[in-house]
Formats: C-alpha cells, sequence, structure tokens
C-alpha cells in the first residue's frame, strides 16, 4: 500500500533528516557556489542530525574537508530513542568506522549479550522461569546506548570537522530538481531561508520527508506489529542481591552479568525488551503481533507498559517499585515500512528515514550504518565528478532485496513462536549463528566493502537468506502444531539454555548453527503426526494519523491513543 498524505502535512511534523548529496557539477567546480539573488548553495543539506545524519556528515567531512555541508536538526535538544541496544554490526561501526571507543566506554553502558525468559502463567515462580542466554562474557563490544547523549556527541564532532549547523530549524518545503538543482526551503531564528543544495540526504528518521513526499512510502502489510516504551526509575537488577535471593537465585549462575544484558520477557505474539542505561534508568517496551496478543489499552502509557510488564514473573521482579519517567513515553504503531526507492538523482535516504522492520534483536543501528556508509561511498563519488547512476540504481537494488530477505528470514509470522523455549533455543542459535557467519563476520574481515553495500547482498547472502526463511517457516509451523496439541510452552519453566561458547566470528560458531540445526530438527521429528493449528488470521493494521502509524504518545496523552 502507497501512502501520499499532502506534503505539506508531512512537511508540518519535520523531524531531523539525514544526508543529502551534492551535485557532480559542484564538486568539480571545487567551490561552493551562490545562487542568483545571494542565496548559499551547499554541496549537501542533511535533514536531521541525528545518528545517521551526523556521522555522514563526519565521514564525508574527514575525506573532503573542502565540502559545504549544512545539517538542519529541528530539536532544540535530543530526546532519547528506542534504539538503544545495539548489536554486533553496529558496534563494529560504531567503534571501526566513526572511532568512538573512549566515548562509549564512558558514557553508555557496556552491553553483555541478549537474555530471554519464559514462563507458562503469570503466578508461575519467576526463580522457575527458563532462560536463554550467554553463561560468559561476550567477545565483541556491544553497547546499551543513552541516544541522547550518543547523538548530540556525534552531532558536535561533525561541527568540529567544518559541517555547519542550524538548530533549531524547520524544513518547511523541498524540491528534488536534481544533483546541483535541488531547492530546500527552512525557518530558523523566526526567518525564512530558501537554499540550493547539490544534494539531499534525507536522515528524519521516521519522518521520512522525502519518501512521504514522493509517495515511496509503503507498509509492510504481512507484519503488523507495533510497539510502546517508556522509561523507569526504581528499577531492581537482576544482579541484586535481594532480587536474586527473592527468586532462589535462579539456579546456577553465569559467569556474565545478567542485568547489563539485553533482557527480554518473552510470550505468544509479544515480547518486553529491559534495557539498562548508565544513569541508573532502564528503558523498557512492549512489541506485539496484533493478530495475535492485545497489551493493555487504557490509561498513560507508562503505567500499561508496567503492567505487561508484570504480567511476567521476572517482570515483577524487576518493576514491582518502579516509576515511569514523566513525559517520556512513545506509541509507535504499524512498526514496519519501508521506501521503495532510497536514491535518485541528487538525494538519498539514510537510516530509519529508508525504513525500519522490528527492534527484536536490536539490528535497528546495523541498518542505519550500512546505508549511511553507502551514503557515503556514492556521494564521495558525485563530490568527485563521476557519473553515480548506476550506483544510485544498485543501491535501490541492494536496499530493497536487503529489507525483504531479511524479513522473510527472520521476522515473518515469527511472533507465533516467541512465547515457546523449545522453538526460541532453536531460532536463538541459528539466528545469531547465521548473523555471526554472515554480516559480523563480514563487517570485521572488510570493513569498508562490506558496509559500503547492504546486508544479505549477492547470490551467497541470498543463499543464507533462502535457509533462514526455510527453518523460520517450519518452526512458526511447529509452533501450531504444539497449540493444537496443548504442548506449547512445555519447557518454559525449569531450564536454563545457556550459551556455554561465546559467539565468534570465527569457524567456532559452526558449532552453534549445528546445535540449532540439531535442536530444530528433533522438534520436526518430535511433531511429525500432529496437525497444526489454523495460520494466524489476517492483519488489520491499526490507523493512525501519520503515513508510517506513528504517534508520539506522552503519559497524559495515552488514554487517547489507538
Amino acid at each position: 500500500m502507497r501512502h501520499e498524505p499532502p506534503v505539506g502535512a508531512a512537511l508540518a511534523m519535520v523531524m531531523p533528516a539525514e544526508p543529502a548529496e551534492s551535485s557532480p557539477d559542484a564538486a568539480s567546480a571545487g567551490a561552493p557556489q551562490t545562487a542568483a539573488g545571494g542565496e548559499t548553495d551547499y554541496d549537501l543539506v542533511i535533514f536531521g542530525g541525528s545518528y545517521s545524519g551526523s556521522a555522514l556528515g563526519l565521514l564525508l567531512k574527514r575525506e573532503r574537508p573542502d565540502l559545504r555541508i549544512l545539517i538542519v536538526e529541528k530539536s532544540e535538544r535530543f530526546d532519547r530513542k528506542v534504539g538503544e541496544s545495539t548489536s554486533e554490526v553496529a558496534g563494529c561501526f560504531l567503534t571501526r568506522v566513526l572511532g568512538l571507543s573512549n566515548h562509549l566506554a564512558g558514557s553508555h553502558f557496556q552491553k553483555h549479550g541478549l537474555r530471554m525468559w519464559f514462563c507458562r502463567d503469570e503466578a508461575d515462580e519467576a526463580g522457575r522461569c527458563s532462560e536463554i542466554g550467554p553463561f560468559s562474557q561476550v567477545r565483541f563490544p556491544t553497547f546499551q546506548l543513552d541516544r541522547e547523549i550518543l547523538d548530540q556527541h556525534l552531532l558536535e564532532l561533525a561541527v568540529e570537522a567544518g559541517c555547519e549547523l542550524l538548530r533549531p530549524a524547520t524544513v518547511k518545503d523541498f524540491e528534488l530538481g536534481g544533483a546541483g538543482r535541488n531547492t530546500v526551503t527552512l525557518k530558523h531564528a523566526g526567518e525564512t531561508r530558501r537554499l540550493i543544495a547539490g544534494w539531499i540526504a534525507d536522515c528524519s528518521g521516521r519522518a521520512a520527508l522525502v519518501a512521504r513526499k514522493r509517495g515511496t512510502l509503503e507498509k509492510l502489510e504481512e507484519h503488523p506489529v507495533h510497539s510502546m516504551w517508556v522509561r523507569f526509575r526504581g528499577v531492581h537488577s537482576l544482579d541484586s542481591t535481594e532480587v536474586r535471593n527473592a527468586a532462589g537465585d535462579f539456579g546456577k549462575l553465569p559467569v556474565v552479568a545478567r542485568g547489563s544484558a539485553t533482557n527480554h520477557l518473552m510470550g505468544r505474539g509479544w515480547w518486553a525488551w529491559i534495557i539498562p542505561l548508565s544513569n541508573g534508568d532502564f528503558s523498557a517496551g512492549v512489541s506485539w503481533d496484533e493478530r495475535l496478543f492485545t497489551p493493555p489499552d487504557s490509561g498513560p502509557v507508562g503505567e500499561r507498559v508496567k503492567a505487561q510488564l508484570l504480567s511476567h514473573p521476572v517482570g515483577r521482579l524487576m518493576f514491582a517499585d518502579a516509576e515511569p519517567v514523566e513525559n517520556d513515553a512513545r506509541i509507535f504503531k504499524n512498526l514496519p515500512y519501508f521506501s521503495s526507492e532510497v536514491a535518485g538523482d541528487g538525494w538519498i535516504c539514510c537510516g530509519d528515514s529508508a525504513g525500519f522492520m522490528d527492534p527484536l534483536y536490536s539490528q535497528g543501528l546495523d541498518y542505519c550504518s550500512h546505508s549511511t556508509y553507502c551514503a557515503r561511498g556514492i556521494l564521495l563519488k558525485a563530490f568527485a565528478g563521476e557519473c553515480v547512476e548506476t550506483r544510485l540504481g544498485d543501491h535501490n537494488r541492494q536496499f530493497g532485496e536487503s529489507y525483504h530477505r531479511w524479513f522473510r528470514a527472520l521476522y515473518r509470522n515469527k511472533y507465533q513462536y516467541l512465547g515457546d523455549a523449545r522453538l526460541m533455543r532453536a531460532a536463538f542459535l541459528l539466528d545469531i549463528g547465521t548473523y555471526f557467519v554472515g554480516p559480523v563476520q563480514l563487517v570485521y574481515r572488510a570493513t569498508d566493502a562490506e558496509f559500503s553495500k547492504m546486508p544479505y547482498d549477492g547470490p551467497i547472502g541470498a543463499a543464507f537468506a533462502r535457509f533462514m526463511a526455510l527453518y523460520n517457516r517450519r518452526l512458526e509451523r511447529i509452533a501450531r502444531k504444539l497449540l493444537h496439541s496443548g504442548r506449547y510452552g512445555r519447557a518454559n519453566l525449569d531450564h536454563r539454555f545457556f550459551i556455554r561458547t561465546p559467539f565468534s566470528a570465527g569457524p567456532g560458531v559452526l558449532r552453534h548453527l549445528a546445535a540449532g540445526t540439531l535442536a530444530w530438527l528433533r522438534l520436526e521429528l518430535a511433531t511429525a503426526f500432529i496437525k497444526p493449528d489454523a495460520v494466524a488470521p489476517e492483519a488489520r493494521m491499526q490507523k493512525t494519523g501519520s503515513a508510517t502509524g506513528e504517534a508520539a504518545a506522552r503519559p497524559a496523552e495515552a488514554a487517547a491513543a489507538p
């Protein structure tokens, strides 16, 4: 389905956008140009100064200090975003590409893996809840980010490198006239200005300014998933003595800390994330598939999220005394979306302005990192006077193939089996194993080459995606068999599915893939003669006021949120 809201309505909600491409003509001239009437031309105008926009400006300035780059940022200060937890590919981009290791070590929380908790009933004892997660220390840099701090730091680095910044400034209108002929009308300090831009980079996140204006923004109809989240104070860490005593010490403790992981509470049709932040707050949210589950739907968002967390025994241990942070809650309806075209003559989309899929496995910043680095490569060639028409076409193809391959491999109907520990153990080993043998290994071995294209590109990437789509499809079918036989969730109590050997990018990861495949095949055999329940009903795709279904709901407004 294509969404074509009035341009004025889309621009009225303008948010920071991402980098814009600069014209070959301007680059070959070697100096900034001045448009008729005295208005200043920029090689690149970036809509938005958060993660993707600042990273793009910074990377370009490091290689071409002569470029005139303008970042247009709507906010006076950044807020705190969903997407605080990184996986290994984004960790590589933050450390190896952007060089932020010291900042991350000093201002953010070191992440110690991904952990999942299961139960059969709300009344279960927390100490009996089955668990999937690492036993010992993870080996690759990953982080629990405070995005308000990270985005501000990146923007400051981009300005120090020579990018110009207008903040707060609102994009009122823009025209994509081709490289060297784009116009941007913006308002800053009470004054309206009209600029000529060589290239425009849309890094506006879910505002997706370019895709909305061009009518290329589409919902992912097969994946009717929504999220709500809030930050809490007064959360009890899983590593505290009080929690461990209350839960019977959770059986044998792993070597690595549980509390610094991204902890997930799992249920059929829904899951919740719990992320510790460096200031002591916790980010917590719930994602659900509307075909399978309905969370609490009345009251302030913070109360609704807390009620869902308290429905899980481990959530009760952590959040019994927690309080939502005032005015720090969000709802995102119809979470997944994509643009059917992400680059063209004189413009390119980066990060969430190009598309978003699902927060499970924390891979949103992977896509932001890949798409931003791809834009960097295309823009450098354009600024060097090269024809980039073929590169733009390749990037459009890669993005579309990568997005849909990744969806079929990881997320299609996955919420059907999220609540069963045996099924998720198989999926955990296979999903993360294929991630390490593919994207993680590649970006660490050939950083520039691999970030210069989208994940799962080419015939080998397509083969991996087909294998992943196969076992994901089969696990979903097994879930329906277990539901039909009343055996769904049978291993959700009294099991510790620890990952004894940390995931790595070397041959050792093959052991995890073998263990995951064996777990899957055993489930196939155990359910071979069971009839499956019917497939999930068709999605209703709830409607909201914006094209991607985004609603920013604060506690006072939450009762009116759909």
